[in-house]
């Protein structure tokens, strides 16, 4: 309902010249204000020709109030959207239609883990976040006209900003890079759906060839659970939490560079959205300077330089997440069973509104968290229900302390000193700073478990899953000054095998991490070959099983199609590139493969095993034939007919799509990147003509991060749904060189010169710098006492 009635708004606001007004919404960004409360000295504001923030202050925390009110000219629907989601009030703004992610938020009780870690700040970190809190207000105080459209068709106003505003993204973005619950959902699920420990086993087969662990596929509780009510859970968890996370990380060496010095590359993978996630800016004040990337409501700087320390980050898959089955007490529901007997839940009550209604929802907590089976009726079997234990949820977490002294810090040592309070989520924090040094490490809290290894959902009650500790600091992988003058990450296993009870196996597959050091092995060290290289779109992967795949078919009578199709594929280089066919071929190829091989033995659960892992497709192909016979016929299929029957199928919806002419097919196409607006995707009509596009290539396994999904008879054949939408090059040797693009544009108002100010670059692989004065100034906006 809210959507039809925010469609009537928009055609009302057409109709009624509401678009002349509504430009009124981009504020002020030249000129001069006074009497700012909350500003101690003078502070400006200043724009380059693509809206690149140069903030400059006398005073730190001034800096960081600038930087508030900026982040507010250009994000503020973008904060208030986050923020509340944090906070479990998006229902308030948008009715029930938001309430599936406030019982998850509320349940999991973010917005206080906010408030209690913002208590655990040293009065330097908190004092900029006060000050950013300040300059977003200031900026809600002084401006004039309406507010960005989103507020104008939601009826909205937002309430002054709070500290804990900005902590409460953090925890977002903690859960959203830690996604092993997940999947320990969907294991359980299809135990109950007939499989054997041995077919999990096979369906998360070790992604480097390791030998997986067994004991949990005995030990944990998974099977016991109902299959319906692990439906329901699955369905009460929102998209906003769902992971989708991935990130290339390199350093040379001064000894393999031309300057002598470190180049150290970036590209965070994470979904894609309008606006971007990322802002850029250069904060500078006496004694503090801030380049690079940071999130809008957030004044603390996350992947950029300070002038001495440049870094970056990816994500560690470890697996720091476990559910856990509690039994309820049959003697009293409102306790539960624990290795010391009955034990009473904590419990809380969270008032909700939506509309004009308010909805009551009663929280549990038992030792190992909070029980999210409440969240939707009967996610766990009577008499029991399930517990999420996850770093993320603590209120000793100090990881925004950690990102603030991250920013102090002036040399690699007190560096690594700082990343001690690195605590949720699990990170590999690349870096190198101006004395030469390189490093990366595996920074996060990791659990140490009594017993398993976190694949399934463990046994609550017997306390032989429990968590007795972190994996210390010393024993998170680390690599200081390697021999080789080279450190590489992109989400591969960074530990030793025998490391998996503690770390899991849900790393990523070394495709990216070989592809990279082959591409580096005959590399320059120059900015322009680290640039170049983060846009590789040749996929190890397909280099890899195309072969196979070929050599399945190889006794078939192909027709015209399929012959020009197989031999595009037996000469293909498997680069991934937006003009060539191969890629829609083998795409097509491997989704169609998918369905036939799993669909039988996982049935609607399918659609949650997202995409078939490599190892998985290897293995099954060429050791565990099994697979390929379709259990719902009474024939049985071959590997040959299976992967047959799935390039027909493949080419049959390929030529549906684009035509019989398969050399004129193009992956790009195919393969797209749509930014989704929170709000105008969900407006008919106007959804699709706000929409933005982005032709991409690459795809799951190519440096160039091209993750996709199968779209069906969608818009999109191939939705792009996560990638680097941004890329940095750090130089050691003179950090003003370094380099920068991200997508969209750093206003997130689609009536600013800067909504889409980046996009251009970004799309083509350009890149640009942020030295210490802009070369052309746009606008400068000086803010005063």
């Amino acid at each position: 309902m809210v959507w039809a009635v925010l469609a009537l708004l928009a055609l009302n606001g057409l109709a009624a010249g509401g678009l002349l007004w509504l430009r009124g919404s981009v504020p002020s960004i030249d000129g001069r204000l006074d009497g700012l409360a909350g500003l101690h000295a003078r502070a400006a504001v200043t724009r380059d020709t693509r809206g690149v923030l140069y903030i400059t202050a006398d005073r730190p925390e001034d800096a960081s109030f600038a930087l508030g009110f900026a982040h507010a000219q250009d994000r503020l629907w973008q904060m208030e959207l986050m923020r509340r989601i944090g906070a479990g009030r998006l229902a308030e703004i948008v009715g029930d239609a938001g309430l599936r992610v406030d019982r998850m938020t509320r349940t999991l009780g973010l917005y206080r883990l906010a408030e209690a870690n913002l208590q655990r700040l040293s009065p330097e970190a908190r004092s900029h976040l006060v000050a950013y809190a300040a300059g977003v207000n200031a900026h809600l105080a002084t401006r004039s006209g309406p507010l960005p459209p989103e507020f104008v068709l939601l009826r909205h106003t937002p309430e002054p900003w709070k500290p804990a505003d900005s902590l409460v993204w953090g925890r977002l973005m903690a859960l959203q890079l830690s996604g092993n619950w997940f999947d320990e959902i969907l294991r359980a699920r299809l135990l109950t759906a007939g499989l054997t420990p041995a077919d999990l086993a096979t369906l998360w087969a070790p992604l480097d060839g390791a030998e997986g662990l067994a004991e949990s596929r005995k030990s944990a509780a998974g099977s016991e659970l109902d299959a319906a009510r692990l439906d329901n859970l699955a369905a009460a968890l929102p998209d906003v939490l769902a992971p989708r996370f991935a990130s290339n990380a390199w350093i040379l060496a001064g000894s393999r560079t031309p300057t002598g010095m470190p180049v150290l590359a970036g590209d965070p993978h994470l979904g894609f959205s309008d606006p971007n996630l990322w802002t850029l800016a250069r904060v500078e004040a006496p004694g503090y300077r801030r380049v690079g990337a940071f999130v809008p409501g957030v004044p603390f700087l996350l992947l950029g330089h300070n002038g001495q320390v440049a870094w970056t980050m990816t994500t560690t898959h470890a697996d720091t997440q476990d559910l856990f089955v509690e039994t309820v007490d049959p003697t009293d529901p409102a306790r539960y069973l624990t290795p010391d007997g009955s034990a009473a839940f904590e419990t809380r009550t969270e008032a909700m509104r939506a509309a004009d209604r308010v909805v009551e929802l009663t929280v549990r907590t038992t030792r190992h968290g909070p029980v999210v089976s409440g969240i939707a009726d009967g996610a766990a079997t009577e008499g029991t229900v399930l517990t999420l234990a996850s770093p993320t949820l603590r209120e000793d977490d100090d990881t925004a302390e950690a990102l603030y002294r991250l920013g102090e810090a002036e040399d690699a040592d007190a560096f690594v000193a700082a990343l001690r309070g690195f605590q949720s989520p699990g990170q590999n924090v690349a870096f190198a700073d101006v004395d030469g040094r390189i490093g990366m490490v595996a920074a996060g809290r990791v659990p140490v478990r009594k017993g398993g290894d976190g694949f399934l959902p463990a046994d609550g009650r017997s306390g032989d899953h429990d968590w007795v500790g972190w994996v210390p600091f010393e024993a998170l992988p680390q690599t200081r000054a390697p021999a080789d003058g080279l450190i590489v990450g992109a989400n591969n296993r960074l530990w030793d095998p025998s490391d998996d009870r503690s770390f899991g196996q849900d790393y990523d597959a070394p495709y990216r991490v070989d592809r990279i050091r082959e591409r580096l092995a005959t590399a320059d060290g120059t900015l322009d070959a680290m640039a170049a290289l983060q846009l590789d779109t040749v996929s190890p992967f397909a280099r890899e099983v195309v072969p196979i795949l070929l050599r399945q078919v190889d006794g078939l009578a192909p027709d015209k199609i399929t012959r020009t199709a197989l031999n595009l594929l037996a000469t293909w280089d498997g680069d991934m590139a937006i003009g060539r066919p191969e890629p829609v071929i083998f795409a097509a190829w491997t989704a169609a493969l998918h369905d036939r091989l799993f669909l039988d033995e996982l049935g609607p659960s399918l659609t949650r095993y997202r995409r078939i892992r490599s190892a998985t497709l290897i293995r099954v192909l060429t050791r565990e034939p099994r697979w390929c016979d379709d259990r719902r016929t009474e024939t049985t299929e071959t590997c040959p007919d299976t992967v047959a029957g799935a390039l027909s199928e493949a080419l049959a919806g390929m030529t549906r799509r684009f035509g019989p002419d398969i050399a004129g097919w193009r992956w790009g196409d195919a393969h797209q990147a749509a930014f989704e607006h929170r709000v105008w995707s969900q407006v008919p009509v106007v959804g699709q003509l706000l929409e933005r596009r982005a032709v991409t290539g690459g795809g799951d396994y190519t440096v160039s991060r091209g993750s996709w999904s199968w779209g069906g008879d969608g818009a999109i054949a191939f939705p792009h749904e996560h990638g680097a939408g941004l890329r940095m090059v750090f130089d050691l040797a003179d950090l003003d060189r370094s380099r920068f693009a991200a997508a969209l544009g750093p206003s997130g108002n689609l009536f600013s010169p800067y909504f889409a100010s980046w996009q251009k670059d970004w799309v083509a692989g350009r890149s640009f710098t942020i030295p210490r004065q802009p070369d052309i100034v746009r606008a400068r906006l000086e803010l005063l006492p």
